[in-house]
């Protein structure tokens, strides 16, 4: 027998489907990476744990305005408190001052975190393959995805790498930095970017500070770089972003 509450809950089944393809179709860091030959991701980063204190957060709209003006195409965000003086705030106030879609990074260990991403205004988020067994990991993937974030699964060796191809992101990213040791190999990343299947989209993240750099990751197949330290580190940022895209 058909109820009114019946009618209500079937209603809100199809509403809810229409607003979850809406957010996956309408995903501005997809858009951004596949309309360019190869993106560049600027890091907001206000310390490190191997270069110390690089920023303040009271500057972090300023710097935010110039990535924008200098070329980058995807803003990155690091929120982590402890180690890299960051706040899930800085999400808001970067997504309200600047166009560029936002990558968040954080050591995502758990789903509030992503339901967290998603509420200040990320447009995608880093999940650390190498912190989470592959079944969490898989999970936080779906989980992403069905509330519109675009999730980038970031690897370090071939076992990192097996646990990505488990999941159904679209994006693997090779960090050069060893998270255990910030020890970073660029050469060693793009070595293991030519190991991921092509119908992933492959980034390069860490190590980056020239153009021969940026050269390495492009060669390795790389569809996107994220540059961070050396980023945070120049006086001139015009300059630098423009050096970098240059080749």
């Amino acid at each position: 027998m058909q109820t009114i509450l019946n009618e209500i809950v079937e209603y809100k089944i199809k509403e809810l489907k229409q607003i979850k393809n809406t957010l996956t179709s309408q995903n501005r860091f997809r858009k951004t990476i596949n309309k360019q030959d190869v993106a560049l991701i600027g890091e907001i980063k206000l310390k490190s744990p191997s270069a110390g204190i690089l920023g303040k957060a009271q500057n972090i709209v300023k710097r935010a305005r110039s990535y924008e003006k200098a070329g980058v195409d995807v803003i990155s965000v690091i929120t982590n408190k402890n180690f890299f003086n960051g706040d899930i705030k800085l999400l808001k106030k970067v997504k309200k001052n600047t166009k560029l879609p936002i990558l968040q990074k954080d050591f995502i260990i758990d789903p509030y975190q992503i339901y967290e991403s998603k509420v200040n205004g990320a447009d995608t988020i880093l999940l650390i393959a190498r912190i989470v067994t592959k079944q969490k990991l898989i999970f936080f993937v779906e989980l992403a995805q069905s509330i519109g974030l675009e999730p980038i699964v970031e690897i370090y060796d071939k076992d990192d790498l097996e646990k990505a191809i488990m999941s159904t992101t679209s994006f693997i990213a090779v960090n050069a930095r060893n998270l255990q040791t910030f020890s970073i190999d660029i050469d060693k990343a793009c070595a293991l970017i030519k190991k991921i299947p092509d119908k992933y989209i492959k980034l390069g993240f860490s190590g980056i500070n020239t153009t021969s750099d940026v050269k390495k990751y492009i060669q390795a197949g790389a569809k996107a770089v994220l540059v961070g330290t050396g980023l945070m580190k120049t006086n001139n940022i015009k300059s630098y972003i423009s050096s970098l895209k240059n080749v």
